[in-house]
């Protein structure tokens, strides 16, 4: 029991050191807040992580962006 208690410390402590990733959004994925976010990572796997979560906001983002353009009038 003696063993265990000081296992479960040390698993405990490492659960806290990990990186959270920032969700992409808009207000995240902005140029002003990317770069900060970036900086703020230290894993590299992370930076690549939050680096393609971004870039495939902004490819939604476009998607879902159009603008109606009326067609051409008929000359029947």
């Amino acid at each position: 029991m003696k063993r265990i208690i000081p296992l479960v410390a040390l698993v405990a402590l490492a659960g806290c050191e990990q990186e959270v990733v920032p969700e992409a959004s808009a207000a995240t994925c902005a140029p002003a807040a990317f770069q900060q976010a970036i900086s703020e990572l230290r894993n590299e796997a992370n930076r690549k992580a939050f680096t393609q979560a971004c870039r495939s906001f902004d490819k939604a983002r476009q998607m879902r962006s159009w603008e109606f353009k009326p067609s051409s009038p008929d000359r029947y």
